[in-house]
């Protein structure tokens, strides 16, 4: 119970003054702003007391590899460093201000100043470090430069032997091409289609189907029978009788198209 106690504490102590640190820090920020970009200053707090957070959080449980918790640490360091040079400038300027302690001149406000434009800049080119130092990323970029070298040396290769692969894959090159056209030519005469004129449509009449009775059609046979010889009178009688006597007893149709 008293170890969890005293980190409780600890921890406490901390936050505290961290917020002492923070409001002092956001004081001096200010001066340097116009008074319409006084909330600047909170963005400018985290290179400084929130700086320390972060890069503290980094290297406890995001970083990976001695690169990256190296650059944690010392981040870690020159944010504590920036957040106590921010929290004494604005209390010796207040003081100075006051009339407590000498005033600030130019030059000692302009290291000030100076000073928290490096402790800015430095937190930003250790991000960019950090995210570059990951070991998945360096593993990335190693094997992006292996197959960056390899396909040089392979381009160098093709360019030494570029007459040997024309001369070896021209030809069939040339032949593939040709082929190719070809086959695209003769497939534009097969659908190409000849327009012919229409015709007009065939009427076909229908052919009316006379059914003779079988007196009429051995009557009209005896009649030219009977005009084409000279000794027809006997016969063709003979015959007529002879065809009525076959109707009466037999009678048939005759179809005649």
């Amino acid at each position: 119970m008293a170890k969890w106690l005293g980190k409780i504490l600890v921890t406490v102590l901390g936050l505290a003054l961290l917020v002492y640190s923070s409001i002092r820090s956001v004081s001096f920020i200010q001066l340097t702003l116009s008074s319409d970009k006084q909330m600047l200053a909170f963005f400018g707090l985290a290179a400084l007391d929130g700086g320390i957070i972060v890069w503290l959080c980094a290297f406890l449980y995001g970083s990976h590899g001695g690169a990256q918790r190296g650059l944690s640490i010392i981040m870690v360091i020159v944010d504590f460093l920036g957040a106590v040079a921010m929290f004494t400038a604005d209390t010796a300027f207040n003081t100075g201000k006051s009339g407590l302690t000498v005033a600030f001149d130019q030059n000692e406000m302009m290291g000030f100043i100076l000073v928290l434009s490096a402790i800015i800049a430095l937190n930003i080119g250790a991000g960019i470090a950090h995210h570059i130092a990951d070991p998945d990323n360096m593993r990335r970029m190693a094997d992006e430069e292996a197959f960056g070298k390899i396909e040089e040396l392979a381009r160098k290769k093709v360019s030494e032997e570029s007459d040997f692969l024309a001369a070896e894959l021209a030809p069939t090159i040339a032949a593939s091409w040709s082929a190719q056209t070809r086959a695209k030519y003769m497939h534009a005469l097969n659908d190409k289609k000849v327009s012919t004129p229409l015709l007009p449509p065939t009427i076909r009449t229908p052919v009316k189907t006379v059914t003779l009775e079988p007196e009429e059609l051995e009557l009209s046979r005896l009649e030219k029978e009977y005009r084409n010889s000279e000794r027809s009178n006997g016969k063709g009688k003979q015959k007529f009788q002879q065809v009525e006597q076959v109707s009466k007893t037999a009678p048939f149709e005759i179809h005649h198209e």
